[in-house]
């Protein structure tokens, strides 16, 4: 009995040390034998052996322990299809030597006959029925995903964008060779000095040279090197594309498939303001190399991603690779340091109203259409794009930044070819880059200005006559928009009155008192005509009218007929729908200008500890009487309330706001129009700008204030009431 016991713990051990070398043997990678392009493994055999000699359940328990280890030794994904070792081992195992081992000679010829079936096995469950193809069709897989920048076409060999960043990339790669202006080669020229280049067989088929001078002038290009700067293929590739690609990973050396972090947007809102990164460029790379990219990483390339990339991109770790030097294959790996991962960013808007006042946006701007589309004379049936900005008037939190028309941040490649042919360019975040004319919205920059002048009074009046003759004598006589349109007058009118009417004769005398220079001053210091500040990339400036921006921007003279329109929001006025908003706030939070911000805070990534946080900034402060405040309020009350320019839109609205409608005019088009608004009126907490390309009046744009007022304050409206609009 100690000797039978002592007898199987020596066999079993032996065993055990045989299979722990042939394991070793295997790793190696040296023993593999190639059959019908089927890899055969020595642990099989192994398997097969302990199976005839010992029985089914002994080989079913070794084939299970081969199977684990060829698993183990297998890294990444890749393992998982060595499972079937497992599969085949526990039914030969199991089943094979219940039959075989009587007629069977030996273990040998046992562990011959389980080879030959392995391989006939792996060929035809997984190269026939289950993968389908060779190394290299596994690795054609991946084209639906390669990240290749050769700006060759596949078959018929056409440029596809020269004038794109890849196009630039390779005019530069051909004049490191001499090889000319690319837009001088023909394309099958360079296809031909590209094969040349990487010695591509001839005999392979015209895809197939050009995948591999796509895939080889990438690697050249992200300077590649298997042992410290390994270059990312393909991405978002497929559970089937993995598993082809593991499968054939023996015939693929140097190529790894690998489980990577990716962005996941829990929101179809916001895309200009959040927006995305990708693999760094070239030229990125150039100007961030000094701060310890690579060529492999990828950076935020626009909107919040873009700006605070500092905080979002973390700390790369630092891994050991061991690599087969004849294969290329990684045969262990581990972390030398850990990485640390970015921090937490939080951003001032208000979701829920950030994607009412975007749904909104959009609908309004399709009911102008529709509905200009349906009249005789077609005004706003050519609505284009449009933005709109909520801001908070006592911090300059940015709550809410649409623009439209928009896109979507997860399918932003698959998107991109129709969003770039789309004439309306919905990758152009309107609220900070368009330049539009301000139109009626900027008198309250020019009531402000007379008021504390002491032009007038708030209860000066002025009496509109119509047609405004300071400068007839020069054949210059503009005229109030009342008269043009319907031959009448507002008659005698004070400031607020003026601003509920929008009263043009009244303000063209204000300018006209004025002057140019305190016009403008008064506008700067309410931030109109320069940057906000605010942390998105690409912010226009605008343009302030006045002699220096004229002569600066075409060198025409400024007369002093021009200060008439330029007081009335005509003229050279180009300004953001975030300056507007912004000029607003100002106005009515008593003077005090903040910088506009989307940053609220940046906390580490375990959310315990706040890193920064954004305070309220004063840029400047403007000096508003509460007299001038509380007449430019009440005028843009009267805008909303009773017989105003946008009142029928705000009827029995149950808060009380101000707003004011302007409309420029446009050759061709129709106007563009523009509303802003604050509320509360008493107390003002937020205010909004929104502007519609083409959309004919300002006031048609007021739902989409109405909507926001909604939400921010919890109203419980349904849809905001229609309208008619003035100016």
């Amino acid at each position: 009995m100690i000797r039978s016991d002592r007898y199987s713990f020596l066999k079993y051990g032996s065993y055990a040390l045989l299979m722990l070398g042939l394991f070793l043997l295997q790793s190696s990678r040296g023993t593999a034998l190639w059959l019908w392009g089927a890899s055969v493994d020595v642990l099989p055999f192994f398997v097969a052996a302990t199976a005839l000699m010992d029985g089914p359940y002994a080989g079913g328990a070794f084939g299970f322990a081969a199977g684990v280890l060829a698993s183990l030794n297998t890294p990444g994904v890749e393992g998982f299809s060595s499972l079937y070792l497992s599969l085949f081992g526990v039914l030969f195992g199991l089943f094979g030597a219940c039959y075989l081992r009587n007629i069977l000679f030996s273990a040998l010829s046992g562990g011959a006959l389980c080879m030959t079936l392995q391989s006939l096995f792996r060929y035809v469950f997984h190269d026939l029925l289950f993968y389908g193809m060779g190394p290299a069709e596994a690795l054609a897989a991946l084209g639906t995903r390669m990240l290749l920048s050769l700006p060759v076409g596949a078959l018929a060999y056409t440029w596809t964008s020269l004038d794109s960043g890849s196009g630039k990339k390779l005019q530069k790669f051909a004049d490191a060779r001499e090889w000319g202006r690319v837009e001088d080669l023909t394309p099958n020229r360079l296809f031909g000095l590209l094969c040349s280049r990487y010695g591509v067989d001839p005999d392979l088929t015209l895809e197939q040279r050009r995948a591999v001078i796509g895939v080889r002038y990438y690697l050249e290009d992200y300077q590649f090197s298997a042992y410290n700067t390994p270059v990312t293929l393909a991405e978002e590739v497929d559970i089937r594309t993995v598993a082809r690609v593991s499968e054939q990973s023996g015939e693929l050396p140097g190529v790894t498939i690998q489980v990577t972090g990716s962005r996941e947007y829990n929101t179809g809102a916001a895309a200009h303001v959040l927006g995305r990164v990708a693999a760094i460029s070239r030229e990125e790379y150039e100007a961030h190399k000094d701060e310890g990219y690579a060529l492999t990483d990828t950076i935020g390339k626009d909107g919040m991603e873009q700006a605070l990339e500092q905080y979002l991109r973390g700390t790369d770790g630092l891994r050991a690779v061991e690599v087969d030097s004849r294969t290329g294959q990684v045969v262990a790996e581990y972390m030398v340091e850990e990485t640390q991962p970015g921090k937490n960013c939080y951003l001032t808007l208000d979701l829920p109203l950030q994607e009412r006042v975007e749904q909104s946006l959009a609908d309004t701007l399709a009911a102008i259409k529709e509905k200009g589309e349906a009249s005789k004379d077609g005004a706003g049936a050519d609505v284009a794009g449009g933005a709109a900005v909520v801001i908070d008037v006592n911090t300059g939190e940015i709550l809410a930044m649409a623009s439209w028309p928009t896109y979507s941040l997860a399918t932003f490649s698959a998107d991109y070819s129709v969003n770039q042919a789309n004439e309306l360019h919905p990758f152009y975040n309107r609220a900070i880059k368009g330049d539009y004319s301000p139109g009626s919205t900027f008198k309250m920059c020019t009531a402000l200005a007379a008021l504390e002048e002491g032009c007038i009074t708030p209860n000066t009046k002025i009496l509109d006559k119509g047609v405004y003759e300071r400068y007839a004598d020069v054949g210059y006589s503009p005229r109030c928009w009342i008269y043009r349109q319907y031959g009448r007058t507002h008659g005698s009118v004070n400031v607020s009155q003026a601003l509920k009417y929008s009263c043009n004769y009244f303000f063209y005398e204000m300018g006209y008192q004025l002057g140019i220079e305190t016009l403008s001053g008064y506008a700067r210091q309410l931030g109109l005509g320069e940057k906000t500040g605010v942390e998105l990339s690409g912010e226009t400036a605008g343009n302030l009218a006045g002699p220096e921006s004229r002569a600066a921007n075409n060198g025409e003279k400024w007369y002093a007929a021009d200060t008439l329109m330029a007081a009335i929001g005509q003229s050279d006025h180009q300004f953001s729908p975030l300056q507007l908003a912004n000029y607003v706030a100002t106005l009515v939070n008593g003077g005090t200008r903040y910088r506009p911000h989307l940053l609220k805070k940046v906390m580490d990534y375990t959310n315990t500890e706040v890193y920064e946080e954004t305070q309220p900034t004063v840029l400047n402060t403007v000096e508003i009487s509460p007299a001038s405040l509380e007449a430019i309020k009440k005028g843009m009350k009267g805008v909303v309330t009773e017989d105003g320019t946008a009142s029928s839109y705000f009827a029995g609205f149950p808060i009380q706001v101000g707003g004011k409608t302007g409309s420029a005019q446009m050759t061709h088009h129709s106007a563009t129009g523009v509303f802003v608004s604050f509320a509360p009126y008493d107390k003002p907490e937020i205010a909004v700008c929104v502007v519609g390309e083409f959309a004919s009046s300002g006031g048609s744009l007021a739902p989409v204030a109405i909507a926001a007022y909604d939400q921010y304050f919890g109203l419980g409206l349904s849809d905001a009431p229609d309208g008619e609009a003035a100016d």
